[in-house]
């Protein structure tokens, strides 16, 4: 395995970094967006988009999922961990406990702990959960992103952004249909929420082979 870059400083990571994570898992990142990137405060997004979290549901359970610290407290503590995942959270302090979670102190080692937790259990997918400065590392070893994109805007106190997919060149996008939520609402008053899934894969670069993907599955709220 390469150097492991420390999580102080935010480098990205590449594929020499991760030299033992296993062949024939892929690496995804799934978050939601405004439609300027906006995807929080680091504590709170700024819509309430119940659609969506079915969707984050169906896409990463039963799945290894990697979360920075504050993301991981971020969650509500109701579902945390993750239930029906195998939840890997990345902390500066060694000693730092996440009941629940495996606690790693490089994201290089939390992401190829996950790689080869998919492989025990038999998925073919680990997810990376956020927030915005993991996003920006593993753009380099990620082969699929799943976004959605929020017909909303967001209060000033919210400044993490994701990182800009369509200026990824070793990417194609798929774009979903714009759909409209009922019971959705953003905190700069959209009514109803709009919204759309988009799907980004990689092309080139990465891995000279692409893994299998897997489906998702269904069950509880997160």
């Amino acid at each position: 395995m390469g150097a492991q870059p420390a999580f102080t400083g935010h480098p990205v990571i590449t594929w020499d970094d991760l030299g033992g994570f296993p062949d024939g898992v892929e690496i995804g990142m799934i978050w939601a967006q405004t439609t300027d990137g906006v995807i929080g405060d680091g504590a709170d997004m700024p819509w309430y988009l119940p659609e969506d979290l079915k969707h984050f549901q169906t896409t990463t359970l039963g799945t290894p999922v990697v979360m920075g610290r504050i993301s991981w407290e971020a969650l509500d503590p109701r579902y945390r961990p993750l239930p029906g995942r195998d939840n890997h959270v990345i902390s500066r302090d060694a000693a730092y406990d996440a009941p629940g979670a495996t606690v790693h102190t490089s994201l290089p080692g939390a992401v190829t702990a996950a790689g080869l937790s998919a492989l025990e259990l038999g998925v073919s997918t680990v997810w990376i959960l956020g927030g915005g400065h993991v996003y920006r590392q593993c753009v380099p070893v990620a082969d699929r992103v799943v976004v959605t994109d929020i017909a909303c805007g967001a209060p000033e106190r919210f400044t993490v952004r994701a990182p800009d997919m369509r200026a990824e060149t070793d990417f194609t996008v798929a774009d979903g249909p714009w759909l409209g939520s009922a019971r959705g609402t953003a905190l700069t008053g959209e009514h109803p929420l709009r919204y759309r899934i988009c799907e980004f894969t990689r092309t080139t670069g990465g891995r000279r082979t692409r893994p299998a993907r897997s489906s998702g599955s269904t069950g509880t709220t997160l």
